[in-house]
């Protein structure tokens, strides 16, 4: 679990050098948050859902991770194209 969360950090980072209004991206093991630099995360909530990823939005500035401790990196990288499909629409 814990390489998955340092998988998980880097792909975020990763997402966070292609979209700049993502600002920081924080973690500790696969609890992670992406922090926008506007109040766009319900959007990128509902733009998730439709792309097929559950977010967690915990402040109108933020989402939230929390993938199961099984989590592969094949998913994490499903995810994370789905989560990209949403930042995109932004």
């Amino acid at each position: 679990a814990k390489e998955m969360g340092k998988y998980l950090l880097a792909r975020l980072n990763e997402l966070k050098s292609r979209f700049a209004f993502i600002s920081a991206v924080r973690g500790k093991g696969l609890l992670a948050a992406l922090q926008f630099d506007k109040d766009i995360a319900p959007q990128v909530v509902t733009n998730g859902n439709q792309a097929g990823i559950l977010l967690n939005g915990v402040k109108p500035n933020a989402i939230r991770f929390m993938p199961p401790l099984t989590v592969t990196a094949a998913e994490i990288d499903e995810g994370l194209g789905r989560l990209e499909q949403a930042l995109k629409k932004i």
